[in-house]
This record gives C-alpha cells, structure tokens and sequence, in this order.
C-alpha cells in the first residue's frame, strides 16, 4: 500500500487510488469533497454521464438493418423463432450505482437490461444503433481498455479485487464442496479475458490460463498481473504456439491438464473440468453450473459422432503446417492406436478428474495424443474419441451431438434463430439482439463474445449473472435447468 496522500478539498484520496482512477480515455481523475459517502478507497468525485455512461434509451443513426430485416420486411427480434418464454423477474436488475463494479476499469453503459432480455426491440433497437454508430466512428470497433492499461489494474490486487467485488469465499456449502477447474485459452484482449474470469470467478475453483506465445508482450504482462492477484488462477508452465486447426491448440488444453492435477489440483480437489477460449461468456452463475455438473451423475460431456466421409482425411493422411495453415500431405497414417474407433466432435468440454487422469496416464491416451500430433484440428477428435473407448472413465459408448456446454449458432444450423449480430468465420458473435434467445436456453456457457463489437451484451449477461448469484432462489425459476435428459445421463458412467 502507497502511503502518499493527496488531499483536495477537505478529502484525501490515497495514492493508489488515483493510480486506478487516473484512466485519461474514460474518466476524470479528481477528489472532491461533494460525493456521496463512500467506502474510503472510493472516495473520489464520480465521472459525468459523458464520461462514465452513454445513454442508449434514444434512437440514434439508421434504422434500417439486419437486426430487424428479414427478407425485406421489418420484424421484431422474435421473428422465425416462434414463441419464447419471456424471461421475467429472474433477469431483474437493480441499477443502483452501487451495483456497479464495472467502473473505474470498464466503460458502464446505461440501458435497460432487463427489457433486453424480454425482447423489447424498443429497447434493443437504439440500443443497437448506437452500437453500430460507435463503430463506424472507430474504424468499425468499440474502444475498449487496451492492454497496456489492464496491466495497471492490477498493481494494488487488494484494491483492484475490492473494487471489481470478487468474491473472498464460497457462496454456499454446496459450491464449496464442489469446486470446479476451467483452462482458458487466449490470445488477445486483455480486458475481456479479465471480464471473463470475473463472471466465473470463485475462491474454491482452480484455473489454468493458457496465453499464446505469439501473443503481444502487453497482453502477457496484463494476463501476469491478473493472475497475480489470485493464489487459484496461474498461467500454464508450458505455453504454445497456437496453431489454428493444429496440434498446438490441443497442446495448450493437455498443459493446463497436467498442471491442474499436479500440487494445485491436490490443493483445490476440483471435480471437473470445463475448458474455454477469451470469446466465451457464462450463461449460468458458479451454483448453477455445479448444479449441472452434479446433473451430469459422473459423465463427461464430450460430443462425438462418427465422422462423415468428407471429414475422414482429416486423420488418415499426415499433414504440415506451410504459411501458417494445416495443410493435407498425401501421405497416409497408419490406423489409431489400440484399435481405436475415431470419432468427431466438439473442442470443448466439461470432464471429471478422473478422465482427465485417464487422458494423461493410460496408454490409450498417450498414444492417441501422439498420433494425432499431424492430423487437422486434432481436438476435434481426440476427447470424443477417448470419451468412447472401452474404460473411459465417464465414458459412453453413444455417439451422439447432445451436450450441454457451450451455446454456438453456425451460419448453417436452422433449428436456432438467426444470427443477430455479425458472422465471422460462419459463426455468430452475439449482439443484444440475441440475448433473449440465449436466456432461454440451458447451455452453460455461450460462444462467441467481441467485447470491442457489443459490450453491451456482456454488460447484461454480467448484471444478470450477478442478480442470480445475491438471489439464488431465481435460479429455480430458469426454463429447463439442470438438464436432465441428455441421451446419455440415464446410462452409468464407467468409474
């Protein structure tokens, strides 16, 4: 703790506080004697509406857009979809500023979230309009704190923690006595990946950050001052290069495994495992996520099929990596090890210890994660396979794509909605528009969030997230929550 103290008007401000409010693109950095009683560490004069909100209750920009068109014609953000449970007072939020953990490190932004949720394109219209005029006003991105600045956050951890409310203990005997483990793969942004571990962040939970060595050095500094605050959060002792579709992105989840059932996994006891990337966000609060893992009755959720022929290449033949991209040899590969029958799936996961034991120590696992080191996208095969191998623990034989993870909407998949937002890669990056759909659905957690396209988005989920968790009993109230009748919960998993 800095003992410099400034004083300004009759109220002294400590030094470090100054250091977390002197933010020059977003705040005001003074003392002031005028405000309203406030704990000492936040004793200073708050910002202006310009400087600290933007309002979005007022129509802004063109109203003409994909939002609300649909094959020419307006609509309101339900259309195609049918009719959908309006989430009610579950999603409630209490605007107070003192609710407010956002400021002094992100930008706050004044709307109505709960009306976002319940569809009111009254709400979400400008509100999207406003967003789209912000972007074209900054070559087609929100501005949000760069690196350099979230490296700042962090240099007084007990005041940076106390300000952004991180929780000091367990919520509930139930959360305590199941602790979870998250690796966390990322690459850049900073300050999202730092919104992201504060939405699932508990002081019983262990997490594995993965940073990609290529990655700029501020976002490597920024990443150690956060997990610097935290004796659970540790950035992985090995790092890769991440190569997209290669063998690295594998790599970085099997690092993280081992170090999370080394010294730190004996610590923590965690029951299982969920792994995510930076453009994750969470749909449930930590209870009701161990709800659903405790749901799950010892199962891993690992989707996997057999693979259609289209894709079968992908393992029989070696591939390269030339200019950056996985690229096919025609040089083919002997079968999988141990007979293995391959299968198809997703990348992401929640899975016990025990299978993550399984995957680092059996020879069905070690094998299969050396051969698969020329293949493409390996960890698109490699977990649903050894999740239907004979012996693996929270194993089934089913090949099946029923999960319950991770929420993505694919350009080509119709049973969801429209994309309400934009589509990179054939895949949607959520905007508000969407958020009532999403507060429909049982996921855990959804896929993919772009701080600098629709901070918005993010700004609700985290209010919602927070109402739940001080109200737990609204939790009872969700739509179909915890899962119960996935194809394979009513088999038994293997040991």
């Amino acid at each position: 703790m800095i003992d410099t103290l400034r004083e300004q008007n009759g109220v002294v401000c400590s030094a470090e506080v100054l250091l977390l409010v002197c933010r020059p693109l977003y705040f005001l950095c003074c003392c002031s004697s005028d405000v309203a009683y406030q704990p000492a560490e936040m004793q200073f004069r708050r910002p202006t509406n310009q400087q600290r909100r933007l309002p979005l209750d007022a129509a802004s920009g063109d109203q003409q857009n994909h939002f609300f068109k649909r094959d020419g014609a307006k609509t309101s953000v339900q259309a195609g979809r049918g009719k959908l449970p309006k989430p009610a007072d579950k999603f409630l939020i209490d605007p107070s500023p003192s609710n407010n953990s956002l400021w002094p490190f992100h930008r706050h932004w004044e709307t109505n979230c709960s009306a976002i949720f319940a569809g009111d394109t009254s709400v979400i219209r400008p509100t999207y309009n406003r967003l789209k005029k912000e972007r074209q006003a900054h070559n087609g991105s929100i501005l949000v704190p760069e690196d350099h600045e979230v490296q700042t956050w962090t240099r007084y951890c007990e005041s940076y923690k106390r300000l952004r409310r991180y929780p000091s203990s367990p919520r509930s005997k139930e959360e305590a006595e199941f602790p979870v483990a998250y690796i966390i793969v990322v690459h850049k942004e900073a300050a999202q990946v730092e919104r992201l571990l504060r939405a699932i962040y508990q002081p019983q939970n262990l997490y594995c950050i993965h940073p990609d060595t290529k990655s700029s050095s501020d976002f490597h500094r920024a990443i150690r001052g956060l997990v610097g605050c935290f004796k659970n959060v540790f950035i992985t002792s090995r790092r890769e290069d991440v190569q997209y579709a290669g063998y690295t992105r594998l790599l970085a989840d099997i690092n993280c495994m081992r170090d999370l059932t080394g010294p730190r996994g004996d610590e923590y006891r965690w029951k299982y495992v969920i792994n995510l990337c930076g453009q994750d966000f969470p749909l449930k609060t930590n209870l009701e996520i161990v709800r659903q893992l405790k749901a799950y009755k010892g199962h891993n959720d690992i989707t996997g099929v057999v693979p259609p022929k289209y894709i079968t290449g992908r393992t029989s033949y070696h591939h390269v990596i030339k200019n950056k991209q996985v690229k096919r040899t025609g040089r083919a590969k002997v079968p999988a090890p141990h007979a293995l029958k391959i299968h198809f799936g997703n990348a992401y996961y929640a899975a016990t210890r025990h299978f993550v034991d399984y995957v680092l120590t059996s020879p069905a696992g070690t094998d299969l994660l050396r051969w698969s080191n020329d293949t493409y996208s390996p960890d698109e095969h490699f977990w649903a396979t050894l999740q239907r191998a004979p012996g693996t623990p929270g194993g089934y034989p089913h090949p099946t794509w029923d999960e319950n993870v991770r929420f993505m909407k694919w350009g080509d998949i119709t049973k969801h909605p429209p994309c309400r937002g934009i589509y990179v890669r054939a895949l949607c990056v959520f905007g508000v528009g969407y958020l009532d759909y999403l507060a429909t659905q049982p996921y855990l957690f959804a896929n993919k969030f772009y701080y600098s396209y629709d901070p918005v988005a993010i700004q609700c989920l985290e209010e919602a997230l927070i109402n739940r968790t001080q109200n737990p009993a609204l939790s009872d109230r969700l739509p179909n929550f915890p899962v119960t009748n996935l194809v394979w919960q009513n088999h038994t998993a293997l040991p």
